[in-house]
Protein backbone atom coordinates (compact mmCIF):
# COMPACT_ATOMS: atom_id res chain seq x y z
CA UNK A 1 0.00 0.00 0.00
CA UNK A 2 1.48 3.58 -1.41
CA UNK A 3 2.20 5.92 1.70
CA UNK A 4 -0.37 9.17 1.96
CA UNK A 5 1.51 12.05 0.45
CA UNK A 6 1.69 15.12 2.80
CA UNK A 7 1.38 18.90 1.86
CA UNK A 8 5.09 19.99 1.36
CA UNK A 9 6.55 22.34 4.01
CA UNK A 10 7.68 24.70 0.97
CA UNK A 11 4.52 25.29 -1.37
CA UNK A 12 3.39 27.87 -3.58
CA UNK A 13 1.31 29.09 -6.81
CA UNK A 14 1.98 31.72 -9.12
CA UNK A 15 -1.47 33.77 -9.70
CA UNK A 16 -3.06 33.22 -13.16
CA UNK A 17 -5.42 36.53 -13.25
CA UNK A 18 -2.76 39.31 -13.51
CA UNK A 19 -5.24 42.34 -13.55
CA UNK A 20 -3.80 45.67 -12.70
CA UNK A 21 -4.91 48.58 -10.91
CA UNK A 22 -8.03 50.48 -12.14
CA UNK A 23 -7.53 54.37 -13.43
CA UNK A 24 -10.91 56.26 -13.01
CA UNK A 25 -11.94 58.92 -15.40
CA UNK A 26 -15.21 61.25 -15.98
CA UNK A 27 -16.96 61.86 -19.43
CA UNK A 28 -20.81 61.27 -20.35
CA UNK A 29 -22.67 58.69 -21.35
CA UNK A 30 -23.47 59.84 -24.83
CA UNK A 31 -19.61 60.11 -25.65
CA UNK A 32 -19.29 56.26 -24.90
CA UNK A 33 -18.19 55.49 -28.60
CA UNK A 34 -17.35 59.02 -29.66
CA UNK A 35 -13.66 60.35 -29.94
CA UNK A 36 -13.39 62.22 -26.92
CA UNK A 37 -10.89 62.33 -24.12
CA UNK A 38 -12.30 61.00 -20.94
CA UNK A 39 -11.06 63.33 -18.12
CA UNK A 40 -9.29 62.02 -14.64
CA UNK A 41 -11.28 61.97 -11.49
CA UNK A 42 -8.77 63.80 -8.90
CA UNK A 43 -9.02 63.15 -5.14
CA UNK A 44 -10.06 66.22 -3.45
CA UNK A 45 -10.08 66.53 0.58
CA UNK A 46 -13.03 67.74 2.14
CA UNK A 47 -12.90 69.30 5.97
CA UNK A 48 -16.06 69.22 7.23
CA UNK A 49 -17.79 69.50 10.70
CA UNK A 50 -19.40 66.10 12.30
CA UNK A 51 -21.31 65.13 15.32
CA UNK A 52 -20.22 62.13 17.09
CA UNK A 53 -22.37 59.27 16.99
CA UNK A 54 -20.43 56.14 18.46
CA UNK A 55 -21.65 54.26 20.96
CA UNK A 56 -20.96 54.78 24.06
CA UNK A 57 -20.04 58.24 24.02
CA UNK A 58 -19.86 60.06 27.42
CA UNK A 59 -22.60 62.91 27.40
CA UNK A 60 -19.99 65.90 27.75
CA UNK A 61 -18.55 64.71 24.64
CA UNK A 62 -21.73 64.43 22.46
CA UNK A 63 -21.80 67.87 21.36
CA UNK A 64 -18.62 67.98 20.43
CA UNK A 65 -17.43 67.64 16.26
CA UNK A 66 -16.21 64.08 15.25
CA UNK A 67 -12.13 64.45 15.10
CA UNK A 68 -12.30 61.29 12.94
CA UNK A 69 -14.89 63.09 10.10
CA UNK A 70 -12.62 66.16 10.21
CA UNK A 71 -10.16 65.58 7.04
CA UNK A 72 -11.07 63.11 4.49
CA UNK A 73 -10.87 62.37 1.08
CA UNK A 74 -13.09 62.35 -1.51
CA UNK A 75 -14.02 61.82 -5.18
CA UNK A 76 -16.92 62.60 -7.50
CA UNK A 77 -17.76 62.89 -11.27
CA UNK A 78 -17.64 66.99 -12.35
CA UNK A 79 -21.32 68.59 -12.40
CA UNK A 80 -20.70 68.63 -16.25
CA UNK A 81 -20.44 64.70 -16.45
CA UNK A 82 -22.65 62.07 -15.34
CA UNK A 83 -19.77 58.92 -16.26
CA UNK A 84 -17.50 57.36 -14.40
CA UNK A 85 -14.54 55.42 -16.82
CA UNK A 86 -13.09 52.44 -14.74
CA UNK A 87 -9.73 51.11 -17.20
CA UNK A 88 -7.51 48.07 -16.12
CA UNK A 89 -6.05 44.94 -18.01
CA UNK A 90 -6.16 41.60 -17.10
CA UNK A 91 -3.43 38.62 -18.71
CA UNK A 92 -4.84 34.97 -18.11
CA UNK A 93 -1.76 32.69 -17.79
CA UNK A 94 -1.19 29.16 -18.15
CA UNK A 95 0.36 26.33 -17.07
CA UNK A 96 -2.32 25.89 -14.37
CA UNK A 97 -1.43 23.40 -11.73
CA UNK A 98 2.12 23.33 -12.00
CA UNK A 99 3.87 24.82 -8.55
CA UNK A 100 5.92 27.67 -8.87
CA UNK A 101 7.88 25.97 -5.59
CA UNK A 102 7.51 23.03 -4.10
CA UNK A 103 9.49 20.83 -2.12
CA UNK A 104 7.80 17.28 -2.19
CA UNK A 105 8.32 15.73 -5.70
CA UNK A 106 5.84 13.13 -5.19
CA UNK A 107 3.09 16.01 -4.37
CA UNK A 108 3.84 18.52 -7.39
CA UNK A 109 3.60 15.50 -9.79
CA UNK A 110 0.04 14.60 -8.20
CA UNK A 111 -1.19 17.73 -7.89
CA UNK A 112 0.14 18.53 -12.04
CA UNK A 113 -1.72 15.38 -12.79
CA UNK A 114 -5.04 15.97 -11.30
CA UNK A 115 -4.77 19.22 -12.54
CA UNK A 116 -4.43 18.10 -16.07
CA UNK A 117 -7.26 15.93 -15.93
CA UNK A 118 -9.40 18.27 -14.61
CA UNK A 119 -8.38 20.61 -17.72
CA UNK A 120 -10.17 18.30 -19.71
CA UNK A 121 -13.31 18.16 -18.21
CA UNK A 122 -16.28 20.75 -18.37
CA UNK A 123 -15.53 22.07 -14.81
CA UNK A 124 -12.70 23.69 -16.30
CA UNK A 125 -15.92 25.43 -18.68
CA UNK A 126 -17.75 26.75 -15.81
CA UNK A 127 -14.68 28.18 -13.94
CA UNK A 128 -13.97 30.28 -17.00
CA UNK A 129 -17.56 31.51 -17.35
CA UNK A 130 -17.72 32.13 -13.98
CA UNK A 131 -14.78 34.33 -14.25
CA UNK A 132 -16.21 35.81 -17.62
CA UNK A 133 -19.37 36.71 -15.58
CA UNK A 134 -17.95 38.70 -13.36
CA UNK A 135 -16.19 40.76 -15.88
CA UNK A 136 -19.42 41.32 -17.87
CA UNK A 137 -21.54 42.05 -14.71
CA UNK A 138 -19.19 44.54 -13.71
CA UNK A 139 -19.00 42.70 -10.33
CA UNK A 140 -15.59 44.72 -9.74
CA UNK A 141 -17.14 48.26 -9.75
CA UNK A 142 -18.05 47.42 -6.11
CA UNK A 143 -19.82 50.19 -4.97
CA UNK A 144 -20.02 51.67 -8.65
CA UNK A 145 -22.44 49.55 -9.76
CA UNK A 146 -25.07 50.07 -7.02
CA UNK A 147 -27.98 52.77 -8.03
CA UNK A 148 -26.39 53.23 -11.56
CA UNK A 149 -28.72 54.11 -14.12
CA UNK A 150 -26.86 52.40 -16.82
CA UNK A 151 -23.45 49.99 -17.03
CA UNK A 152 -21.61 48.90 -20.08
CA UNK A 153 -18.61 46.98 -20.44
CA UNK A 154 -16.30 46.92 -23.33
CA UNK A 155 -13.33 44.37 -23.46
CA UNK A 156 -10.91 44.49 -25.88
CA UNK A 157 -8.96 41.22 -26.36
CA UNK A 158 -5.51 41.08 -27.86
CA UNK A 159 -5.80 39.45 -31.42
CA UNK A 160 -9.32 39.68 -31.64
CA UNK A 161 -10.89 42.20 -34.41
CA UNK A 162 -14.15 42.31 -32.75
CA UNK A 163 -14.92 44.50 -29.39
CA UNK A 164 -17.20 42.54 -26.87
CA UNK A 165 -19.62 44.70 -25.26
CA UNK A 166 -22.02 43.37 -22.19
CA UNK A 167 -25.22 45.25 -20.09
CA UNK A 168 -24.03 44.58 -16.98
CA UNK A 169 -27.66 44.29 -15.25
CA UNK A 170 -27.96 41.24 -17.79
CA UNK A 171 -26.08 39.59 -15.63
CA UNK A 172 -26.72 38.36 -12.12
CA UNK A 173 -24.52 38.23 -8.92
CA UNK A 174 -25.18 35.82 -6.97
CA UNK A 175 -25.46 32.91 -9.35
CA UNK A 176 -23.53 32.23 -12.79
CA UNK A 177 -26.70 30.81 -14.63
CA UNK A 178 -26.60 33.62 -17.55
CA UNK A 179 -25.43 32.65 -21.20
CA UNK A 180 -25.42 34.62 -24.64
CA UNK A 181 -22.87 34.39 -27.43
CA UNK A 182 -20.61 37.65 -26.31
CA UNK A 183 -20.19 35.68 -22.94
CA UNK A 184 -19.47 32.32 -24.26
CA UNK A 185 -16.89 34.16 -26.51
CA UNK A 186 -15.03 35.58 -23.59
CA UNK A 187 -15.42 32.13 -21.54
CA UNK A 188 -13.61 30.47 -24.72
CA UNK A 189 -10.67 33.33 -24.42
CA UNK A 190 -10.17 32.76 -20.49
CA UNK A 191 -10.26 29.06 -20.71
CA UNK A 192 -7.54 28.93 -23.39
CA UNK A 193 -5.91 31.62 -21.56
CA UNK A 194 -5.62 29.34 -18.27
CA UNK A 195 -5.19 25.88 -20.30
CA UNK A 196 -2.54 26.69 -22.23
CA UNK A 197 0.68 25.22 -20.73
CA UNK A 198 3.17 28.07 -22.24
CA UNK A 199 1.41 31.11 -23.00
CA UNK A 200 -1.41 33.98 -22.00
CA UNK A 201 -3.98 36.12 -23.06
CA UNK A 202 -4.48 39.80 -22.57
CA UNK A 203 -7.22 42.13 -22.29
CA UNK A 204 -8.52 45.51 -21.67
CA UNK A 205 -11.76 46.59 -19.99
CA UNK A 206 -13.43 49.56 -19.82
CA UNK A 207 -16.40 49.78 -17.81
CA UNK A 208 -18.75 52.60 -18.39
CA UNK A 209 -21.45 53.38 -15.26
CA UNK A 210 -24.02 56.57 -15.88
CA UNK A 211 -24.52 57.98 -11.77
CA UNK A 212 -25.15 61.31 -12.67
CA UNK A 213 -23.62 64.61 -12.67
CA UNK A 214 -21.54 65.46 -10.60
CA UNK A 215 -22.55 62.15 -8.15
CA UNK A 216 -19.87 60.35 -5.97
CA UNK A 217 -17.54 57.57 -7.26
CA UNK A 218 -15.43 55.26 -4.92
CA UNK A 219 -11.87 54.93 -5.31
CA UNK A 220 -10.31 52.02 -3.29
CA UNK A 221 -9.35 53.17 0.37
CA UNK A 222 -6.70 53.11 1.87
CA UNK A 223 -5.56 51.07 4.74
CA UNK A 224 -3.60 53.50 7.44
CA UNK A 225 -3.35 51.61 10.30
CA UNK A 226 -3.61 54.01 13.58
CA UNK A 227 -4.77 57.09 11.49
CA UNK A 228 -8.34 58.43 11.90
CA UNK A 229 -8.37 60.22 8.39
CA UNK A 230 -9.78 58.40 5.47
CA UNK A 231 -7.14 57.84 2.18
CA UNK A 232 -8.43 57.08 -1.06
CA UNK A 233 -6.00 55.45 -2.77
CA UNK A 234 -4.84 57.42 -6.19
CA UNK A 235 -2.49 57.01 -8.98
CA UNK A 236 -0.55 60.28 -9.71
CA UNK A 237 -3.64 62.43 -8.37
CA UNK A 238 -5.52 60.25 -10.23
CA UNK A 239 -8.68 58.25 -8.42
CA UNK A 240 -8.16 54.14 -8.77
CA UNK A 241 -8.98 51.38 -7.61
CA UNK A 242 -6.54 48.65 -5.87
CA UNK A 243 -5.63 45.62 -8.09
CA UNK A 244 -6.23 43.67 -5.32
CA UNK A 245 -9.98 44.74 -5.28
CA UNK A 246 -10.30 44.49 -8.52
CA UNK A 247 -8.80 40.54 -8.38
CA UNK A 248 -11.77 40.35 -5.03
CA UNK A 249 -14.40 40.71 -7.52
CA UNK A 250 -12.90 38.40 -10.20
CA UNK A 251 -12.19 35.83 -8.30
CA UNK A 252 -15.44 35.46 -6.83
CA UNK A 253 -16.87 32.34 -7.67
CA UNK A 254 -17.20 30.28 -5.17
CA UNK A 255 -20.80 28.53 -4.68
CA UNK A 256 -19.57 25.22 -3.42
CA UNK A 257 -18.99 26.29 -0.04
CA UNK A 258 -22.51 24.79 0.81
CA UNK A 259 -25.17 22.82 -0.57
CA UNK A 260 -27.60 25.93 -0.56
CA UNK A 261 -24.91 28.62 -0.60
CA UNK A 262 -27.21 32.40 -1.22
CA UNK A 263 -24.65 33.79 -2.89
CA UNK A 264 -20.73 33.30 -4.21
CA UNK A 265 -17.71 34.75 -2.31
CA UNK A 266 -14.13 34.99 -3.38
CA UNK A 267 -11.82 32.10 -3.72
CA UNK A 268 -10.04 31.64 -0.47
CA UNK A 269 -8.41 28.67 1.60
CA UNK A 270 -10.75 29.38 4.13
CA UNK A 271 -13.62 31.22 2.77
CA UNK A 272 -13.07 34.36 4.59
CA UNK A 273 -15.29 36.99 3.75
CA UNK A 274 -14.00 40.07 6.04
CA UNK A 275 -16.70 42.28 5.61
CA UNK A 276 -19.35 39.84 7.12
CA UNK A 277 -16.81 38.83 9.74
CA UNK A 278 -17.01 34.74 8.74
CA UNK A 279 -15.30 31.85 7.15
CA UNK A 280 -17.59 29.55 5.02
CA UNK A 281 -15.12 26.56 4.70
CA UNK A 282 -14.18 25.68 8.27
CA UNK A 283 -11.63 22.94 8.73
CA UNK A 284 -12.81 19.86 7.01
CA UNK A 285 -14.15 21.63 3.95
CA UNK A 286 -10.81 23.92 3.51
CA UNK A 287 -8.64 24.06 0.73
CA UNK A 288 -5.73 22.12 2.47
CA UNK A 289 -7.93 19.21 3.42
CA UNK A 290 -9.70 18.77 -0.04
CA UNK A 291 -6.01 19.60 -1.88
CA UNK A 292 -4.83 16.43 0.26
CA UNK A 293 -7.33 14.55 -0.54
CA UNK A 294 -7.37 15.04 -4.05
CA UNK A 295 -3.57 13.90 -4.60
CA UNK A 296 -3.68 11.38 -2.13
CA UNK A 297 -7.68 10.14 -3.84
CA UNK A 298 -10.85 11.73 -5.47
CA UNK A 299 -12.70 14.35 -4.72
CA UNK A 300 -16.50 15.63 -6.08
CA UNK A 301 -15.86 18.10 -9.60
CA UNK A 302 -17.48 20.86 -7.48
CA UNK A 303 -14.26 20.30 -5.09
CA UNK A 304 -11.96 19.83 -7.66
CA UNK A 305 -13.10 23.47 -9.21
CA UNK A 306 -12.49 24.92 -5.76
CA UNK A 307 -8.95 24.12 -5.52
CA UNK A 308 -8.20 24.73 -8.82
CA UNK A 309 -9.84 28.45 -8.24
CA UNK A 310 -7.72 28.50 -5.10
CA UNK A 311 -4.18 27.40 -7.79
CA UNK A 312 -5.66 30.63 -9.97
CA UNK A 313 -5.76 32.73 -6.78
CA UNK A 314 -2.35 31.50 -6.28
CA UNK A 315 -0.60 32.13 -2.80
CA UNK A 316 1.44 30.25 -0.27
CA UNK A 317 -0.31 27.24 1.01
CA UNK A 318 2.71 25.26 2.87
CA UNK A 319 1.92 23.09 5.67
CA UNK A 320 3.14 24.86 9.09
CA UNK A 321 5.42 23.32 11.63
CA UNK A 322 3.99 22.56 14.53
CA UNK A 323 6.40 23.90 16.64
CA UNK A 324 5.78 27.25 14.87
CA UNK A 325 4.42 30.00 17.33
CA UNK A 326 0.51 30.73 16.35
Amino acid sequence: MSSTIELPSLLSFERKLENSDGLMFSGNWDNIKQDVSWEPISIIPRFNRSTQSAHGISDENKIKPNPVSASNDDANLPLEHDTLKLSFSLRVIGNLGVPFACNVPDFEQAIVEKVNEFKQTDMLDELAKRYATNIANGRFLWRNRVGAEQVRIIVNVDGQDSVLEFNAYDYGLNDFNDSDEQLTILTNIIKQGLADEQGFCFMHIDAYVKLGAGQHVFPSQEMNMGEKRKSLFKIKDQAAMHNVKIGNALRTVDTWYEQDAKFPIAAEPYGAVTQRGQAYRPSGNDLYTLMINWVNDEISPEEQAYVVSNLIRGGVFSKVSKDSKE
